[in-house]
């Protein structure tokens, strides 16, 4: 077998977007990869302007032990949004959300692991909830 990863879209409205992240394991760690990127996703609605970053407000996760999974607002400095590890939730918009504060932003949220070992099968499923935002 080889790593897989797969990326489901379970909502893709004009405000919000909800992505359900499901990886394996078992060759090696998952090097730094897009899981979303704003101008893929159907168009943002308000004044007819199209999505240009995101915001998080909920991160649900569940990744086996041994495995950390790392997410990061990409950009020329990428900044890292959180590293996720067992099983959790992050509520976020109880505050606003987590925004893209990197300097240079691309909009897109990248993914990479660490912890796999020869012999490992491991895995993670991560549930993203997004708001769209447009330029400004």
């Amino acid at each position: 077998m080889a790593n897989s990863t797969t990326i489901q879209t379970l909502v893709d409205g004009p405000r919000n977007t909800i992505l359900k992240l499901d990886g394996i394991l078992d060759t090696s760690d998952q090097g730094s990869t897009i899981i979303v990127d704003p101008a893929t996703l159907s168009d943002y609605n308000i004044n007819g302007v199209k999505a240009t970053k995101l915001r998080i407000n909920k991160i649900n996760f569940d990744v086996e032990d041994g495995l950390d999974v790392e997410l990061f607002w990409d950009a020329s400095s990428p900044v890292r949004i959180g590293n996720f590890v067992g099983r959790g939730k992050v509520d976020a918009w109880r505050y606003g959300g987590i925004v893209n504060n990197a300097t240079s932003p691309t909009g897109k949220i990248t993914l990479q692991t660490q912890g796999w070992s020869t012999g490992a099968i491991l895995s993670y499923t991560i549930v993203l909830e997004l708001v769209k935002q447009g330029p400004g």
